[in-house]
């Protein structure tokens, strides 16, 4: 009987999905039929870039967006870095477009794009105002970061009941000893490393001084790079700006405006009638309209199928596909390959946010023996994670550097074994901005036995070996099984050590004094020699093709595969499996909540799913601190 329902349990939801799938196909069908129309960039038309979107590593999508992938990315996916400034490049010299709208308020949690790729598009924005072509930034209440980008605006217009919330950057670490402690989990770790941080979170109620040191560096460095980008192009004194910073933290629009920061005090119709005179259309009757295409693509294409007045717009998520297809040579019989290694890294095959070591290092094989790929550029932005697959990728990229040039570009976060699988690169670049390093490695072990016995449950154990139960979650470990840990994390360490050496020339004790899992800026690491220059993706994809010695036109490939909307629909009907961080993450965004309160949940969610990914076969790890939430 038991057995019958499951199974008509079973059939019941596979009925469920299939019709669900089948309305999405209906749904879909409709909507290409009808409401889908080929993007057009209309004479005169604004750029419009949504900085509340947050950008991503991630392959750039040249083919223009459907039905489904706004159904399975509902929410508001990622943007692609590299789409991303190849659309504000082509901006420049494209005489459709007439300048461009920055649009920010501030979500708590919309710029959750790394400083890394929020410096790459501010820059991008930099150069498309110095080709004399407008850039107008529209601003509620924007973040550190919001106005970080949106300072690089040749016109800044605050909004009169907005402020803007500049107090400085913090790093807030989350710490769940103490939850642990009352529902009776322990926790046990091996470790190298005196600023190795990643396990503090199980192990203490506050930040170490060594970690609270690092932490500071970093940071600071990254609060000098925001301030002198926003000296800069304000025309500002950065020690003016930090005097303000720190006397107000919440800068009102008339001390903002008087400050320089902002150049005027406005409300969004004042901005689009300037936006309509620089796109060269007559103002009357066509605000409503017009705001909510700044806000929406599709609302814009539905004004202009109705033949509305309306401004010409086109949002970066429609321009930017198109800039790349025409960027791309296809074709073409040489090539660089963009590799992207973004998530956390884990053994086996990895889902959505990780790096697989298996999956990762089966790409790289194809790439090897690819005869077109001349060379390869290794995108890092990664906290690192499993000893065993970062080394597993590590020997690939070895084998990969053996047959064609490999050039490290370094995003938001390469560190620990992000740094481990860039040793394997001819050359390393960073951003300045870069949180990279934290060479060191541990294991943690937790258990369950207090949790248990509180529950009635208890273990006994049969066993062939001394440890042969060394991993078992039903008790702590005793002191030899603590010793056994520590060698097999010693070694790995020693391992690691030794890979950076080799990679970097530096002597072995010289290695070991700037390790001991330290984190570093990309400015630090510079001086230190763990990268060789500063620069951008840009800049390493150049660098590639001089080492591969490429004449004439090259395209530009991005790799691991993109899922088509079959592949996904597939895995859908197929029931495959997702990681835990993944699924807590999504059930989280599906709240769609902002605020303080809705960013510590949603820090506490990807604590437990990246603890719950931990899936090395040794147990042993090369990552950083778990959650690294600069604001």
């Amino acid at each position: 009987m038991k057995q019958f329902f499951a199974a008509l349990a079973a059939n019941l939801v596979t009925i469920a999905v299939c019709v669900v799938v089948g309305l999405l196909l209906i749904a879909g069908i409709a909507a290409s039929a009808g409401s889908r129309p080929a993007t057009e960039v209309r004479q005169g038309a604004v750029l419009v870039i949504d900085l509340d979107r947050p950008l991503s590593d991630q392959p750039a999508h040249p083919e223009r967006r459907g039905f489904f992938d706004d159904a399975f990315e509902a929410g508001g996916s990622a943007l692609p870095l590299r789409s991303a400034l190849v659309g504000v490049r082509a901006a420049i010299d494209d005489d459709r477009i007439s300048g461009i709208l920055l649009r920010g308020t501030v979500t708590g949690d919309g710029t959750r794009s790394g400083y890394a790729a929020l410096r790459a598009l501010r820059e991008a924005l930099v150069a498309f105002a110095a080709k004399k072509k407008p850039v107008h930034a529209y601003l509620v209440n924007p973040d550190a970061a919001t106005y970080y980008v949106a300072s690089a605006a040749s016109t800044i217009t605050l909004d009169p009941f907005g402020s803007l919330l500049l107090p400085g950057l913090v790093s807030e670490q989350l710490f769940l000893t103490g939850l642990f402690e009352k529902y009776g989990i322990g926790v046990q770790v091996s470790r190298v490393g005196r600023f190795k941080a990643a396990v503090e979170p199980f192990t203490r109620r506050d930040m170490s001084p060594e970690n609270r040191q690092q932490v500071a560096s970093y940071l600071g460095d990254l609060w000098s790079e925001v301030k002198r980008g926003i000296a800069r192009t304000r025309g500002v004194d950065t020690l003016a700006l930090q005097a303000l910073v720190d006397a107000q933290g919440i800068i009102a629009p008339a001390e903002a405006q008087s400050a320089r920061l902002v150049d005027r005090v406005a409300y969004f119709d004042v901005v689009l009638t300037d936006l309509q005179k620089m796109a060269g259309v007559a103002p009357a009757d066509s605000g409503s309209a017009a705001a909510g295409g700044a806000d929406s693509s599709r609302a814009a294409r539905l004004a202009a199928a109705l033949d509305q007045p309306t401004l010409p717009q086109i949002t970066l998520d429609d321009y930017a596909p198109l800039a790349v297809a025409k960027e791309r040579l296809v074709g073409a019989s040489q090539a660089i390959a963009i590799m992207y290694a973004e998530g956390d890294i884990v053994d086996g095959e990895g889902g959505a946010g990780q790096i697989g070591g298996m999956s990762f290092s089966r790409e790289l094989r194809a790439l090897r023996n690819d005869r077109t790929i001349k060379a390869v550029v290794l995108r890092v932005n990664s906290p690192g994670g499993s000893a065993v697959a970062s080394e597993q990728i590590q020997r690939e990229l070895t084998l990969m550097a053996q047959v064609k040039p490999v050039v490290v570009s370094m995003g938001s976060l390469a560190a620990s074994g992000g740094y481990w699988i860039s040793t394997a690169a001819a050359r390393i670049y960073a951003e300045p901005n870069t949180i990279t390093g934290s060479i060191g490695v541990f294991a943690l072990v937790p258990n369950i036995q207090a949790l248990a016995n509180r529950q009635g449950v208890t273990f006994d154990t049969v066993k062939t070996g001394r440890y042969a139960d060394l991993f078992t979650l039903a008790r702590p470990r005793t002191e030899a099984e603590l010793a056994v840990l520590q060698r097999g994390t010693d070694m790995v360490y020693d391992a690691f050590l030794q890979r950076v050496s080799t990679a970097r020339r530096l002597p072995l004790d010289s290695v070991r004094a700037l390790a001991e899992g330290r984190v570093w800026s990309g400015v630090q690491a510079h001086r230190l020699g763990l990268v060789d220059s500063l620069g951008s993706l840009q800049d390493a994809v150049k660098a590639a093709a001089a080492r591969a010695k490429l004449t004439g036109d090259y395209d530009v490939r991005e790799y691991p595969h993109v899922k088509t909307t079959t592949e996904r629909l597939s895995e859908l009907l197929e029931d495959k499996p997702t990681p835990v961080a993944a699924q807590l993450d999504a059930a989280v965004q599906q709240l769609g909540a902002r605020g303080a309160a809705a960013e510590l949940v949603r820090d506490i969610t990807r604590e437990l799913g990246a603890l719950m990914a931990y899936n090395d076969p040794r147990g042993v790890y090369a990552r950083m601190p778990f959650i690294l939430r600069v604001r």
